[in-house]
């Protein structure tokens, strides 16, 4: 169940979607990641918003 006012779509359609067992993963631009898992990109450019602001 999620609570609160996110407001940016695909990030609550990621976490209504989300099951028992699914992980959600918040990370800075210095995350080496493979290009299966879905992502969200949130930068507008480097350093906006923030790592600590988007948590």
């Amino acid at each position: 169940m999620k609570k609160g006012k996110l407001i940016n779509q695909p990030i609550s359609a990621v976490i209504a979607g989300m099951g028992h067992g699914d992980e959600l993963v918040i990370a800075d631009a210095g995350l080496p990641i493979p290009t299966e898992p879905r992502r969200i990109d949130l930068a507008l450019t480097k350093g906006i918003p923030s790592f600590l602001d988007t948590l």
